[in-house]
């Protein structure tokens, strides 16, 4: 397939009317829903509106990536729009991102692998700075779903977990304090680790929801106030959650793309021969595929 099948006259808005990210992405939704491509237009809605930080990637100065996985549609529906001058997106006091190309991509979960070879191919061809020039040269919707750029660009063949995966991965093991392990992952900013014994065999995997859920269990009282964060002698293992989804180097990414969202998996080790070789989360699939 190619991406002038998904980039459509029907779903480009140009020029768009907005100087700022959320009227731009409003705009997006409704030529969608104008298209027919949302079944569920308030469920999607519902999660345009709430400008969650990892549903939107900026692209340099480039372009907004607004990418939704929901059921609200059957299937993948993408809505390009270009404005004369930037949008922005306002990110503190005084940052800002701005960008002239936005892009708004909606999937149901099961075509999770497909999103993400759209969502790469799309990155890569805007990465381009002649395709931006003719993006924003196009004077209305049929123009700019006609640039040869589209015509031309095919979707990715088959990528593997080894291609995205993050290789020789922090680890702990089962005896490490549990306390110098969150400690770990606040320090590495990193939403869970995987545990492995003495011959780098996964055995479990800590995450942030772990730690939280044992507090909860065993040190709140009923005031909410907790009597002690974590004992010093509490260990990892007492911790951890030992049932773990594992994966090969060599499966196919949209095999565990939609597999982790289905399992609404955040996170999986990646081994071979048993052994931990790499680490896979739903976020590092989208920033490297985008080259973010």
């Amino acid at each position: 397939m190619r991406l002038s099948d998904y980039v459509v006259a029907s779903r480009a808005v140009v020029p768009l009317a907005a100087t700022e990210l959320p009227a731009a992405a409003r705009a997006l939704f409704e030529c969608l829903v104008s298209a027919g491509a949302v079944q569920n237009p308030e469920v999607l809605l519902d999660r345009v509106v709430a400008e969650r930080p990892e549903d939107i990637v900026a692209m340099g100065d480039r372009a907004f990536l607004l990418h939704y996985r929901t059921d609200a549609v059957k299937d993948i529906g993408v809505a390009i729009g270009t404005a004369p001058t930037p949008i922005c997106r306002q990110l503190g006091e005084e940052d800002r991102q701005c960008a002239q190309i936005v892009l708004l991509i909606a999937a149901p979960p099961r075509m999770a692998g497909r999103y993400l070879q759209l969502v790469g191919a799309l990155a890569r061809l805007l990465s381009r700075p002649e395709t931006v020039e003719a993006v924003l040269a196009a004077p209305d919707g049929a123009a700019l779903a006609g640039l040869r750029a589209f015509r031309d660009a095919e979707l990715p063949e088959q990528l593997l977990v080894r291609d995205i995966m993050t290789e020789r991965p922090r680890s702990i093991t089962p005896d490490m304090l549990a306390r110098d392990a969150a400690r770990e992952m606040v320090r590495s900013r990193l939403g869970g680790l995987p545990v492995v014994d003495a011959e780098s065999r996964v055995i479990g995997i800590l995450s942030e929801r772990d730690l939280l859920r044992h507090l909860l269990t065993n040190y709140l009282g009923d005031t909410g106030s907790a009597k002690t964060p974590i004992p010093s002698g509490r260990v990892v293992r007492d911790v951890m959650n030992r049932q773990v989804l594992c994966v090969s180097a060599e499966q196919p990414l949209a095999e565990v793309a939609a597999l982790m969202a289905n399992k609404e998996v955040d996170r999986v080790p990646v081994v071979r021969d048993g052994k931990l070789v790499g680490f896979l989360t739903r976020g590092d699939i989208v920033r490297k595929l985008i080259g973010s």
